[in-house]
């Protein structure tokens, strides 16, 4: 269940793009310094060096939109699977993703982002799944907004 939190998910986000940015500067990098050395400083060099740069770039753009459509899949699939929350009793699978989401929140990620907020207390429903306490109507109306389709939408963006 940790492959499809948010925690796991940014992380990975985060590593692949850093991978994905030091690739293509190489690769750019390369090929323009090829391209100097084979043609010397002249306007074939300039659209060489163009070329490869908007190559770079549009490659970058294609392979880290693929990669967060790929990431983002299995969380996708976990909640279109196991949400909304029908009953007041969470099911294993939706307490386990919640309670890893809401660690990381309270560990101080995504301040800006934070779908928690919409409770007074993230912490005190925290204790309240982890003991297996019924929720009321407004932490489960809450949750399937945050566990929802369109909340999966929105993170893949």
């Amino acid at each position: 269940m940790k492959e499809e939190s948010l925690q796991y998910i940014s992380n990975k986000r985060r590593d692949f793009k850093f991978k994905l940015k030091g690739q293509m500067i190489f690769l750019c990098a390369v090929t323009i310094i090829a391209s100097l050395i084979l043609n010397g400083v002249t306007r074939k060099t300039g659209i060489i060096s163009g070329s490869a740069f908007i190559v770079c770039l549009l490659a970058y753009i294609g392979v880290n939109s693929l990669h967060r459509k790929m990431i983002i899949a299995k969380r996708k699939a976990i909640i279109e699977t196991n949400f909304p929350i029908k009953d007041d009793i969470l099911t294993g699978v939706q307490q386990e993703l919640i309670l890893l989401d809401i660690d990381y929140f309270l560990n101080g990620s995504r301040q800006k982002n934070d779908p928690y907020s919409v409770f007074t207390d993230s912490a005190a429903l925290k204790s309240r799944i982890e003991e297996g306490e019924a929720l009321i109507n407004t932490e489960m109306e809450g949750l399937n907004g945050i566990y929802s389709v369109e909340s999966i939408k929105r993170l893949g963006r």
